[in-house]
């Protein structure tokens, strides 16, 4: 008789059953020998009367036995390890808070015993010693404004008006607010390290023309001929900025307004005269660096 697959499969599943049925009866018959043996112990067992005789009655421990155990599992420390304080040895109802009073007109001390303060040692603690209140401190008068220095050199840009009319006022007025320059002492312009007018000066210009000022009521019909820009030594704190500062002001005129740049002499102005201003500032410098050491 053939076998095919089916059957084989068929044949061990059955084998597969069995074998599971046949080790859960082992199991089982395991556990019953165990729990036979459980009540047999069970029934050897002395009955609890019989027991509570064996054991006998509870000890009750009374609060003096507990008291003495307590104290010789505690270790005892001697009087003289420690001193106790004074104050935590009166009666709590002695014992009263006290309310220190503030005295807000005495001076505060400005050092205080930091334990003293506390209270925590039993000494007694020091009386603070209040300082006495200062006489009241004079205001300073205002000293009076220090001299500026003399001037020692003096650095000039002249625009000349290309037109023989000179330059319109009211052009001229917008060119040189652009470039920083505020109407203020002497009536003349002056450029400070702010743009709005504050800090110290770094150069200013005037009328090349006498009497030299500028009337600002008449500016809007006023033709000026000429303008002279000037720096004077010593003066601005940094002066080699602030002459780059006057020649692109001077510049911006000229270009704007048609006009022709010239030096102290009158001459044009070139590179090598912008060089020589340089120098003449560098020279200053040195001079003045070597006096102060």
């Amino acid at each position: 008789m053939d076998f095919g697959l089916r059957e084989w499969l068929i044949i061990i599943g059955l084998l597969v059953i069995a074998g599971i049925l046949f080790d859960g009866w082992r199991r089982m018959g395991g556990r019953s020998k165990i729990r036979f043996k459980l009540d047999r112990s069970v029934k050897d067992l002395p009955d609890p009367e019989e027991g509570a005789d064996l054991l006998g009655p509870p000890r009750v421990v009374g609060r003096h036995e507990r008291q003495e155990r307590f104290e010789r599992e505690e270790p005892s420390f001697d009087e003289d390890d420690f001193d106790p304080d004074p104050a935590l040895q009166m009666p709590a109802e002695k014992r009263q808070p006290e309310q220190v009073g503030l005295d807000l007109e005495e001076p505060v001390p400005v050092l205080l015993d930091p334990l003293a303060a506390s209270g925590v040692t039993g000494k007694p603690s020091k009386p603070v010693k209040s300082r006495e209140p200062k006489a009241p401190i004079q205001p300073k008068e205002p000293e009076p404004a220090k001299e500026a220095a003399p001037v020692e050199e003096v650095l000039v840009i002249n625009v000349i008006a290309r037109d023989e009319e000179g330059f319109a006022g009211s052009a001229l007025l917008q060119s040189i607010l652009e470039s920083g320059l505020r109407h203020g002492e002497m009536n003349i312009f002056h450029r400070h390290e702010s743009m709005s007018g504050n800090g110290d000066v770094l150069f200013s210009m005037a009328n090349a023309l006498k009497p030299g000022v500028f009337d600002l009521d008449e500016m809007d019909h006023t033709r000026v001929r000429a303008v002279s820009f000037f720096m004077g030594l010593p003066g601005p704190r940094h002066p080699k900025q602030a002459l780059d500062l006057m020649i692109a002001a001077a510049r911006k005129l000229a270009h704007e307004l048609g006009g022709d740049l010239k030096d102290d002499q009158r001459s044009v102005l070139t590179a090598q005269t912008i060089e020589h201003y340089r120098l003449r500032i560098a020279e200053f410098e040195r001079k003045h660096y070597s006096m102060r050491r």
